[in-house]
C-alpha cells in the first residue's frame, strides 16, 4: 500500500491531471479523442467574464479542433449539473464573436469528477447537444458533450476504460492506494506525483483551506435544505388551514342552498359562488 494525498482535493488532482500525458490519456479514455497539447492550464478564466458568473475551470486545454474542460466537484451540492452545464456553455459562447456565425471553431467537451457522488447514485452520465430525430438516429450537428463521472458508483459492470480510472480516484479518498492493482502507466504516475512524502506545505496548507471550504458550504446547504423543509412544512399546514376553511365554508353553503337560501346571501356570508357551490 502507498499513502498519498486525496485527489479529492483541488489542489492534488490539479497537481496531477494537469500533466499534458496524464490530461491526454484521461480525455482520450473519457471521450476517445487524440489532443494535441503540450500544456494544461488551471483556474482558466475568460476575460471580460461570459455572462453574470466568472466561470472558472479546473483544467482546461485546447488544440485546433477540441477545447477540454476537467472539474472536479467533492462538495455534494443540489446544482453541480446546472452549474458544469453552465460552465460548458460559458466555453461555447466565449467562442462566438459575431452574430454573422454561430458556429464555434472549437467542439467544447468538459469531464466533471463528483468525487462524494451525488442523489442519483449512477456512475457514468453524459449529455450530448447533437440533435437526434425522433427515431433517436444523431443529426452529427453538434459534438458538444458533457460527462459526469461518479467514481464512488464505479461496480463491475462500469465499462472500461472508464472504470480504471474512477477505481484509481475512489481509492486514493482514503489517502492509501493499492497501486499493483492498476495497469495504466498515467495512473502510477499519478500516485507517484500525489504520494504523501512529495506534498509540498503548500499543498497541505491549501488543502485544509479547501478541506474548510467544503465544511462551510456542506453546512451552509444543510442550514438551507432544514430552512426550506421548514418553510414547507409552514406552507403544508397553512395549505391545510386553508382547505379546512374552504371545506367548512362549503359545507355550510350547502346546508343554506338546502334550507332554501338565495346564493346571493349564501355567498354574502360564506364566500361561496354559485359555480363554486356546484363543484
Amino acid at each position: 500500500m502507498k499513502e498519498v494525498a486525496s485527489l479529492r482535493y483541488g489542489v492534488i488532482f490539479k497537481k496531477a491531471f494537469s500533466q499534458p500525458n496524464i490530461f491526454k490519456a484521461f480525455v482520450k479514455d473519457c471521450l476517445g479523442l487524440d489532443l494535441e497539447i503540450d500544456q494544461v492550464e488551471t483556474e482558466k478564466s475568460f476575460s471580460p467574464a461570459i455572462g453574470a458568473v466568472d466561470s472558472r475551470f479546473d483544467l482546461f486545454a485546447e488544440d485546433k479542433k477540441n477545447r477540454i474542460i476537467v472539474d472536479i466537484q467533492h462538495a455534494r451540492l443540489g446544482d453541480h449539473y446546472d452549474r458544469f452545464l453552465h460552465y460548458h456553455c460559458v466555453a461555447i459562447l466565449e467562442q462566438i464573436a459575431n452574430s454573422q456565425n454561430y458556429r464555434p471553431s472549437l467542439d467544447v467537451f468538459t469531464i466533471v469528477v463528483l468525487t462524494s457522488g451525488d442523489k442519483h447514485q449512477t456512475d457514468l452520465a453524459m449529455i450530448e447537444f447533437d440533435p437526434k430525430k425522433f427515431s433517436g438516429e444523431p443529426l452529427k450537428e453538434i459534438r458538444h458533450k458533457i460527462l459526469y463521472i461518479c467514481p464512488k458508483y464505479a461496480t463491475n459492470d462500469t465499462p472500461e476504460p472508464y472504470r480504471e480510472w474512477m477505481l484509481a480516484i475512489q481509492d486514493s479518498l482514503d489517502q492509501q492506494v493499492d497501486e499493483t492493482a492498476y495497469q495504466k502507466p498515467e495512473i502510477q504516475e499519478i500516485f507517484r506525483l500525489i504520494e504523501k512524502d512529495n506534498t509540498t506545505p503548500q499543498e497541505r496548507a491549501r488543502m485544509k483551506d479547501e478541506y474548510a471550504y467544503a465544511e462551510w458550504w456542506r453546512e451552509q446547504y444543510q442550514e438551507g435544505l432544514e430552512q426550506s423543509r421548514q418553510e414547507g412544512r409552514q406552507e403544508g399546514r397553512q395549505e391545510g388551514l386553508e382547505t379546512g376553511k374552504k371545506q367548512n365554508a362549503l359545507e355550510t353553503a350547502w346546508k343554506m342552498r338546502e334550507e332554501g337560501f338565495a346564493w346571493e346571501s349564501i355567498t354574502k356570508l360564506t364566500g361561496i359562488t354559485p359555480d363554486e357551490g356546484s363543484e
